[in-house]
């Protein structure tokens, strides 16, 4: 949709986004845990429809020129979408002291990484499969390009709608987790209000920054690897400090009620 204008897709983001955070946390925790698992059928339901007309010899020969070229093509990838469980474990917080509740958290953060690795791989697995190599590099968005080539009969061809609508639920339920989360810092770093009330001043500042920040989709390829370099920290150090200084920390209180105890 290179003609539409880029406002367009700030207002029909950005508008529900706000209404969404000022229903609160709870309310669109309800409706992604009721539509994520329709969107993850529907999405596996294309790709299956998909399967007559790969090729499965275009995957071979499997990594012909050695892990290097896998390597540079997937270092730079690590913060997307992997990166985006910041915002999700950013909820932790919320799980207070009990440790039921805790653990409960992080198992399903672990499965619904586990789970979006695993669709994440069909979709390469069947762009791959469906274009020769020398097409497949031509192509900005291939899982896109794999949907088209959809073909059951005269009757189910041209899925691709289905995609794009769940290309964009997904995409907004991304933008409305981390919207949120950046109401919630700026609440607790000012001290002052709740979530809902910087809604709209952020959404406010987005609007006016996305066109000039990121105008062209070259530019996140751009960004990629410099983002990446940058967020080094919080994939590795950060956590490692933070689970070392709660263990000590821990270990300090418990060893306070003994000495009460005693």
């Amino acid at each position: 949709m290179p003609e539409t204008p880029g406002h367009i897709f700030i207002i029909f983001f950005l508008i529900p986004a706000i209404y969404g955070v000022k229903l609160g946390v709870e309310v669109f925790a309800r409706l992604v845990e009721i539509s994520t698992p329709i969107l993850a059928i529907l999405y596996t339901i294309l790709f299956i429809l998909v399967i007559p007309k790969l090729n499965f010899e275009n995957i071979l020969p499997v990594m012909a020129d050695g892990i290097k070229p896998v390597l540079a093509g997937s270092l730079q990838n690590l913060n997307f979408p992997y990166a985006q469980i910041l915002p999700i474990a950013f909820f932790y917080k919320h799980m207070g002291s009990d440790a039921r509740k805790r653990n409960k958290c992080i198992k399903y953060i672990f499965i619904g990484v586990f789970m979006a690795t695993l669709l994440l791989n069909i979709r390469s697995l069947a762009s791959i499969m469906a274009f020769e190599e020398y097409t497949l590099k031509t192509l900005t968005f291939p899982p896109l390009s794999t949907i088209r080539i959809i073909e059951l009969g005269d009757v189910i061809q041209r899925l691709d709608p289905f995609f794009y609508g769940i290309f964009y639920i997904n995409t907004f339920f991304k933008l409305v987790i981390t919207f949120y989360v950046t109401c919630e810092i700026v609440s607790d770093l000012f001290n002052a209000g709740k979530p809902k009330d910087f809604a709209l001043p952020i959404a406010l500042f987005i609007g006016v920054f996305m066109p000039y920040g990121i105008h062209r989709f070259d530019m996140i390829f751009q960004l990629i690897m410099p983002y990446f370099i940058l967020s080094l920290p919080l994939f590795f150090p950060i956590p490692i400090l933070l689970y070392i200084t709660i263990k000590i920390k821990n270990k300090k209180d418990q060893e306070s009620k003994e000495t009460v105890n005693q």
